[in-house]
């Protein structure tokens, strides 16, 4: 398969801008291509979710070859060995509880192929859908939005290998994974209050 582009985006004026610099870092160390850029706040941490899907469709185009989805708190651990988990159209890190579950999907690191773009459009409504719904009572996530893809087209997406998606401190991924190829750092439990504090631009 073609080796994937490392794409993600940080918004400019936050501390993500700071967080970033790890991944970037990371993928020069081990010779990866890598586009990541700075964008401007969409006026919330929620908008700024949202607009992950319209990023990875975007670069998806720009390249014309697969994609590989890291947020910008993630860094590269050890170089990526590319495999039949990421074969599919799509591959993201899925959990092993019920379909409503808000986690059943981290979108944390996300591959998919330019075969895979109509599934990148069915995210981005899925978007759009659950922003503009007002008897919504949860929080926004994309994840959430990308669940309903995963579960309507499971012929065509594939598990992410836990060792592409390991939370650093959560107690399973630790207990499973001992050399993580990506490792996350949750920034949003940092940094979120802080965005939705800003003003929009």
């Amino acid at each position: 398969m073609d080796f994937p582009v490392i794409i993600s985006f940080y918004t400019k004026g936050t501390p993500y801008e700071e967080e970033v610099q790890n991944l970037l870092t990371s993928c020069k160390g081990f010779g990866l291509d890598a586009s990541i850029q700075g964008v401007e706040s969409q006026g919330s941490w929620e908008l700024n979710c949202a607009y992950k899907p319209f990023f990875i469709l975007e670069k998806i185009e720009e390249f014309n070859r697969p994609v590989l989805w890291v947020d910008a708190d993630g860094v590269f651990v050890q170089k990526p060995i590319w495999q039949k988990a990421v074969e599919s159209d799509l591959a993201v890190r899925i959990e092993d509880v019920p379909d409503f579950h808000p986690s059943k999907v981290i979108s944390s690191t996300v591959f998919v192929r330019p075969e895979g773009k109509d599934l990148i459009h069915l995210w981005i409504q899925n978007c759009r859908d659950l922003l503009l719904d007002s008897n919504r009572k949860e929080e926004f996530w994309d994840q959430i939005a990308l669940r309903g893809v995963v579960i309507q087209h499971p012929e065509r997406v594939s598990p992410m290998p836990l060792s592409y998606a390991k939370i650093y401190d959560h107690p399973g991924d630790c207990q499973q994974v001992e050399k993580p190829v990506i490792e996350h750092y949750q920034a949003s439990r940092r940094f979120k209050e802080k965005i939705n504090g800003q003003k929009a631009p």
